[in-house]
């Protein structure tokens, strides 16, 4: 018998393959296959595929499901939400979930929380996190477990009073006196994955940075002399930077995702040059080496504009209301390092290897398929790599070993969007933004959920007026298509 823990619910399953287990917990939970995101430490890598084996799942491992209900399971007799708990209701998907009440400003942290609690793996991470409850990590925990129980809007107070006593620049006040000021949502998830880095290891690794590290390759040339050799050298991130630049006079105009993204992955330095003697300008450009499976990516909006005039020479924190578009897939090829770019090229071939193998009849309009499987795709790779004579030709890809699907192409699909309404960055307001299938999405509004579309959230969030606009998308790896 498999153990599955689904919300606070213990199921003991009898399965021998993946289909059929997903098939079991339909049955007793309501969960429906296509939502459902089984995981288990060590036994396989991410969430359970169809064609993932079961066998190295360990006598009383505990595996956990992940998603949302879509119809009431009938146990001894059928049950209607008015005659339901409001534990029961939450978790049976029958209202839309709670939202967080807004306690002074707290617009920033809302929205944030609200687009990380839709990352699954992490969910699973902090359910096995025995730490101490007054920590950070112990206060999101807390803050989700309510949420998951509750139909009604709740308050985050542990959360925020342990977020400013433990980074007291979270507890600044407003210019008035009056309350607690505006804090950029950034910064607070910069510190949330900083907090989690440390408390959610395991194995030498932690949690924040197998899902959203980025390891990057650095190379440097000097501006000022072609004698000075290159450096080459390695970087971290947790997340990518999208410049915003088109100002009255700019030379250089940004208009969608994948040209800020260029421009963040390059740029100058001063660095001293041992051939001149001295410190020079140095060219530096920055390659992706291995990519997560969330792709973090901030729209830099917000900058800081030097006031010399002014009397107390302070300056002030800017916004760029310029519109920046972005799409529904991304695909980060382009910005990958040679060697990367040639495990994904191999995917990329296999996929057209299989396509060009089908009927004309079995592709779509746009000349696209699916791939029928895990014996396909195998076929497909086999094909694109019988087609090339070059015995240095790449081997396939393990992508699983990062958390990526085996199929991956390199393409992120979106998922979750932190907003800002307003032309204060020390204002305004903050809203969350969070996919649930293909086509709905959730608004969350502190304490307000409402729905929206994906149409609307590509094409009304790109920015360019007073309304709410993109500052962090959140990107997931998507498997081959």
């Amino acid at each position: 018998m498999i153990k599955v823990k689904w919300n606070k619910e213990i199921y003991e399953v009898k399965a021998s393959n993946a289909v059929e287990l997903k098939q079991e917990l339909e049955k007793k939970t309501g969960v429906p296959v296509a939502r459902q995101k089984l995981m288990a430490r060590g036994a396989w890598v991410g969430i359970l595929k169809d064609t993932t084996s079961l066998a190295k799942l360990k006598a009383d491992q505990q595996v956990t499901l992940m998603g949302t209900a879509e119809v009431l399971v009938e146990k001894e007799q059928p049950k209607f939400v008015e005659d339901m708990a409001e534990e029961e209701v939450a978790k049976s998907g029958a209202v839309l979930p709670a939202g967080l009440q807004n306690l002074g400003n707290t617009c920033y942290m809302n929205s944030t929380v609200q687009c990380l609690r839709a990352v699954p793996e992490l969910r699973q991470s902090l359910e096995e996190y025995n730490g101490a409850g007054s920590s950070l990590t112990g206060a999101l925990h807390h803050t989700y477990n309510r949420l998951d129980a509750s139909t009604k809007p709740i308050m985050p107070s542990d959360l925020i009073l342990t977020l400013r006593a433990t980074f007291p620049q979270f507890a600044e006040k407003s210019r008035n006196g009056q309350g607690f000021a505006q804090q950029d949502a950034e910064e607070l998830l910069a510190t949330l994955f900083a907090e989690l880095s440390m408390r959610l290891t395991q194995n030498n690794n932690n949690t924040v940075d197998t899902l959203f590290g980025i390891d990057l390759q650095e190379n440097l040339s000097c501006a000022e002399t072609q004698d000075e050799p290159p450096v080459i050298r390695q970087d971290k991130a947790r997340k990518l930077v999208c410049n915003i630049q088109g100002g009255h006079g700019a030379s250089t105009k940004i208009d969608h995702l994948h040209e800020g993204i260029k421009i963040g992955l390059s740029g100058t330095l001063e660095k001293r040059s041992d051939i001149l003697g001295r410190n020079a300008i140095w060219n530096k450009t920055q390659t992706i080496v291995k990519l997560p499976p969330y792709l973090c990516i901030q729209f830099m909006r917000f900058f800081w504009k030097p006031t010399p005039n002014n009397d107390d020479h302070q300056g002030v924190k800017c916004k760029i209301m310029r519109p920046v578009s972005f799409p529904e897939t991304f695909d980060v090829f382009d910005y990958c390092q040679q060697d990367l770019q040639k495990e994904l090229k191999f995917n990329r071939d296999a996929y057209g290897a299989k396509l060009d193998q089908l009927p004309t009849s079995e592709k779509d309009q746009d000349g696209d398929t699916e791939m029928s499987g895990q014996d396909d795709t195998e076929l497909a790779k086999a094909i694109a790599l019988s087609m090339t004579n070059d015995t240095n030709a790449v081997l396939p890809p393990d992508f699983t070993q990062h958390g990526l699907p085996a199929q991956f192409l390199g393409e992120y699909e979106i998922f979750a969007v932190v907003t800002h309404k307003g032309r204060s960055a020390d204002g305004g307001h903050y809203m969350g933004w969070v996919r649930q299938d293909k086509d709905k999405w959730l608004v969350f509004d502190d304490d307000i959920v409402t729905e929206s579309s994906t149409e609307f959230v590509v094409n009304n969030l790109k920015g360019g007026g007073d309304e709410h606009m993109a500052y962090l998308a959140f990107y997931r790896a998507k498997a081959g298509r």
